[in-house]
């Protein structure tokens, strides 16, 4: 559906209204009264509560005036449920991020200004991610979320660890751009274009050699695969976690990954699925040509598992083991794309949405350790069951559902995964999945029993309480009342997302004119 300018306007207010925030905490920064403590902190959660606001009103906008998608600028942008979901999830991860960030002494010391300007403009980038229909587009929204994430990364400007993760992250991060951009570089001369919908037109009327364009998407998953952390292209992702500051290394794990997997699935969705099959009732999604993704992507999904959860054993730094369990929740979610069906779509989107409470509740739990005046390392979880309930209690509720335990939303995520597989025939690849759970099992449990099993106090009044504010005791609990919830009554979720995969199913190209 086409809108005009002023219509158009109304389906970008979350984005006008974050670009609005970005400004006004410059101005802020800029040219605000000196004794400004928290005050930029303040009108940036703002911003992101009222953005998070817009998203959800403008989802329910095209709920109820049954608008499956509504394209803008020449076909470039597309408005649609799928698009609204991942601006949720960037939302609500970047709100809480801010807040995370507020109660940070290290980040108000180094310059809160500087942080929630870059934390602002990733946010925007991944709400680009989430409706680029355009290569052009989806470069630029890339690197929207890129550069500002890699000063972040070194954002403690007198860490040396902070100076190497932001340095590793930018090397790293320009390999993997650099392949990207010579594979779309390719797909426009193949095609003649730089539509996603177009390009798909160009594969099905046989004006582009669907093999060619496979191997040019290879080249672009060498990109994507950095930005969600899948095997081979996870090396950077341990020694980026550890050094970054813990409310960056939340963020990069949650909201930049959910930006990537949006802009992974949008382009194979787009240019790969047929469209007369895939907007059928059952969703069943035939890659055009059959180039074999299926079995690639089921090779990638089991390598980035397996690595994250066996790299994860031998961890002694919290961070870094999060860091490896992230690398392995890429791999779990990547099992939705291999069965290449509405319903592995949409157990992928709801993976993520629980995903994004337990590890932004994992790293907080971190984050309030360290502030109260604890360290990283797990020997610094010793005895915290005793010395702080809540806080021991809300981490091992968060490692639980990490690891899939019921009844806690991870344990529905990963159900949802595997009955997919098993649904379309790849028995195997649950097994093996369900295998590297119980062996992820191991190390969350490590530090649930060094946080339960050691300091024990010999008598109640030896205990020494850890106290960590009512601020991050709030947040605790906004992160596990859905970790809980979404185990036991997670109906609600799995219809949205159900909805945001459907709506969003690929459609017939109009003709695009190849460029000469």
């Amino acid at each position: 559906m086409q809108l005009g300018v002023v219509e158009n306007l109304s389906f970008l207010t979350p984005e006008i209204l974050l670009t609005v925030t970005l400004g006004a905490v410059i101005a802020l920064d800029i040219g605000g009264p000196k004794d400004r403590k928290g005050l930029v902190a303040r009108l940036a959660a703002t911003g992101l509560g009222a953005t998070l606001l817009m998203v959800i009103l403008t989802y329910f906008e095209l709920e109820t005036k049954q608008r499956a998608r509504v394209f803008l600028f020449a076909d470039s942008f597309v408005v649609d449920p799928f698009s609204m979901f991942f601006k949720l999830v960037a939302g609500v991860c970047s709100f809480m991020i801010a807040l995370f960030a507020a109660k940070v002494r290290r980040i108000e010391s180094q310059g809160e200004g500087e942080f929630y300007t870059l934390l602002l403009v990733t946010t925007l980038g991944i709400f680009l991610m989430a409706g680029v229909t355009d290569l052009v587009g989806m470069v630029v929204a890339i690197e929207t979320l890129s550069i500002p994430s890699y000063i972040l990364a070194g954002f403690y400007k007198r860490d040396r660890g902070s100076s190497e993760a932001s340095l590793k992250y930018v090397l790293y991060g320009a390999t993997a751009s650099g392949s990207m951009l010579f594979g779309l570089a390719f797909l426009y001369g193949l095609s003649g274009t730089t539509s996603f919908q177009g390009i798909s037109a160009a594969i099905a009327s046989g004006r582009a050699d669907v093999l060619s364009i496979s191997l040019m998407l290879g080249l672009v998953l060498i990109g994507l695969g950095f930005k969600i952390s899948a095997a081979p292209f996870h090396m950077w992702t341990p020694d980026v976690y550890e050094g970054s500051p813990t409310a960056v290394t939340a963020y990069l794990s949650t909201a930049s990954k959910a930006g990537g997997f949006a802009i992974l699935i949008r382009l194979f969705y787009s240019i790969l699925a047929r469209p007369e099959v895939a907007s059928r009732p059952e969703g069943q999604w035939i890659p055009i040509g059959d180039p074999g993704w299926t079995t690639l992507v089921a090779v990638i999904a089991v390598v980035t598992m397996t690595i994250g959860n066996l790299a994860a054993y031998k961890q002694t730094n919290v961070k870094r083991l999060l860091a490896y369990s992230s690398i392995a929740h890429a791999g779990y979610i990547l099992l939705g794309f291999v069965v290449m069906h509405g319903s592995g779509l949409m157990a992928m989107l709801f993976y993520i949405a629980t995903y994004v409470f337990m590890n932004l509740g994992a790293f907080l739990c971190v984050i309030a350790v360290s502030e109260a005046g604890g360290g990283e390392e797990i020997s610094d979880f010793r005895g915290l069951g005793w010395r702080a309930p809540f806080l021991g209690f809300c981490m091992a509720a968060f490692l639980f559902s990490l690891t899939g335990l019921p009844p806690l939303a991870g344990f529905v995520g990963k159900v949802y995964l595997f009955a997919a597989l098993v649904e379309h025939g790849w028995v195997w690849l649950s097994v093996v999945a369900a295998l590297n759970s119980a062996v992820s099992l191991y190390y969350y449990v490590r530090v649930v029993k060094t946080m339960y099993l050691e300091g024990i106090p010999r008598r109640a009044g030896d205990v020494v309480p850890l106290r960590i504010g009512s601020h991050f005791g709030i947040m605790l609990f906004v992160c596990l009342v859905p970790t809980i919830l979404f185990g036991i009554y997670w109906q609600p979720l799995a219809r949205l997302a159900t909805w945001s995969v459907g709506a969003s199913a690929p459609v017939e190209a109009r003709p695009v004119a190849a460029h000469k």
